[in-house]
């Protein structure tokens, strides 16, 4: 079921949407991850985790189109009321896990960067403040804030690109295909993981205006981020080798530090200030998902919903360390299993089911 036209939002606007959705705290870290699989020959198991996701966006349309709606119309449509809503509970879960994940990820890069001695509770509370008055004036505001974050400060952060270019080495990226296929495999898992965000569309599917319309600008969407994580993860490999690549915990980052400007000594702490906005951008997008989607499983206000979420988000990253460790293991097994092999299965049974009832009738 589709939501008001007046909450609704224009199919161009999907394409910032995904972009924000994609692009978080892991393009940041995501090079040492992806080179300790398969060495420099990972940003081939970029392209590929791309065009996978590719492939999902597709899925993920279709089903939708069949339920006329987001995730639970299509879990009641196949399940029924009571377990349909049952299995939309957890993939509610995971949105909010995904946001505290994304929330604690940052929280670390402020306390080493910025802020040794700032509580963790602090600098949750402030983020998570922004993104409740975010997600409290409603998807529109969500979106509008997706777009701005891409004009600022996403279109200023890669033009930043072109600084660590003369120091660059393409030699480090031969031989290529010097990795054995499970080696690929293995980056194309972790890279999968790092682009991870569409599954948001199975939640605002029904605040498009023309769904149909805005497909061509989810794909665009997804190959404008596969190709943004690409060309840094090449430029990483160029400017590190592989021993320093292993040692640096944020190697985009710390890119950022050999930029020196006369009226400007330490431009990571404005990088990482202005990549607060897209991060609280992701956050409230996620956070409004899972809200959204535990307002219509149990018909309670989604603001009493998101409080609740945010609370327990500060409480949450108190934890650090092996807590955060396994908060990353157990996201990114549900991504994998739920969106990648849940999704497709799902699409099958609702086309088989429509086929039934066509043949019925």
């Amino acid at each position: 079921m589709q939501a008001n036209i007046r909450h609704q939002v224009s199919p161009y606007l999907v394409f910032f949407i995904i972009y924000n959705s994609q692009v978080g705290v892991g393009i940041l870290s995501f090079q040492k991850t992806i080179a300790a699989k398969a060495g420099y020959d990972a940003w081939i198991g970029v392209l590929v985790a791309g065009c996978i996701v590719q492939l999902s966006i597709w899925m993920m349309y279709i089903l939708l189109e069949k339920a006329d709606g987001d995730i639970i119309d299509v879990h009641t449509t196949i399940f029924g009321n009571v377990l349909g809503k049952f299995m939309s509970f957890f993939i509610m879960i995971y949105y909010w896990l995904a946001s505290v994940s994304v929330l604690i990820g940052f929280i670390e890069i402020i306390q080493v960067w910025l802020f040794p001695s700032m509580p963790s509770w602090i600098i949750s509370t402030i983020i998570l403040l922004s993104v409740y008055y975010c997600v409290s004036g409603g998807f529109r505001v969500i979106v509008g804030m997706s777009f701005l974050s891409f004009i600022f400060p996403q279109i200023l952060l890669i033009v930043l690109f072109i600084f660590p270019l003369k120091f660059a080495h393409f030699s480090n990226l031969l031989p290529i295909m010097n990795h054995s296929f499970m080696e690929i495999t293995d980056s194309i898992k972790s890279s999968m993981y790092t682009l991870a965000g569409t599954e948001t569309l199975l939640m605002y599917y029904p605040f498009i205006r023309d769904p149909k319309a805005s497909k061509k600008f989810a794909h665009l969407g997804v190959l404008f981020t596969t190709l943004l994580y690409t060309i840094s993860a090449i430029i990483s490999f160029t400017f590190y080798s592989e021993k320093q690549l292993k040692t640096t915990i944020w190697p985009e980052l710390s890119l950022t530090k050999m930029i020196t400007m006369s009226f400007l000594e330490r431009f990571e702490y404005l990088y990482i200030s202005m990549y607060l906005i897209i991060v609280s951008v992701l956050i409230s997008l996620l956070l409004w998902c899972s809200s959204r989607g535990l307002k219509k499983i149990f018909n309670r206000k989604q603001k009493y919903t998101l409080l609740i979420l945010s609370l327990i988000s500060v409480v949450l990253c108190h934890f650090n360390g092996s807590f955060n460790d396994m908060l990353n293991k157990y996201i990114t097994q549900m991504n994998l299993w739920i969106f990648y092999g849940y999704i497709p299965i799902l699409l099958l049974v609702l086309t088989f089911l429509k086929r039934g009832k066509q043949n019925d009738s």
